[in-house]
């Protein structure tokens, strides 16, 4: 009714989505409705997700890393799947 695109519940909260020239419309009828919500943006989802294997993790993190530690970036997004492995040995 607000104008969605699609809604996600699970236990920590709910996924609104909509266009993006729609989110101050869709925010103000649910804030109306709901209260304030805990937050309200615009985050850019991958269409195509791409596997990479765990050399190329590794450097594609490092270079995410590099980026969310410079001060004129705000947001730093990503496209890729890497194995459980990889995710081990990088936070590990």
């Amino acid at each position: 009714e607000a104008g969605a695109d699609d809604c996600l519940s699970d236990e920590t909260g709910h996924e609104i989505t909509c266009a993006a020239d729609g989110l101050g419309d869709v925010r103000d009828m649910l804030e109306a409705r709901l209260g304030e919500p805990e937050h309200a943006r615009i985050v850019w989802k991958p269409q195509n997700v791409i596997e990479v294997d765990d050399e190329v993790a590794g450097k594609i993190v490092r270079l995410l890393d590099t980026l969310d530690d410079h001060d004129d970036v705000q947001n730093v997004y990503a496209n890729f799947e890497m194995s459980e492995a990889a995710l081990k040995a990088l936070t590990g």
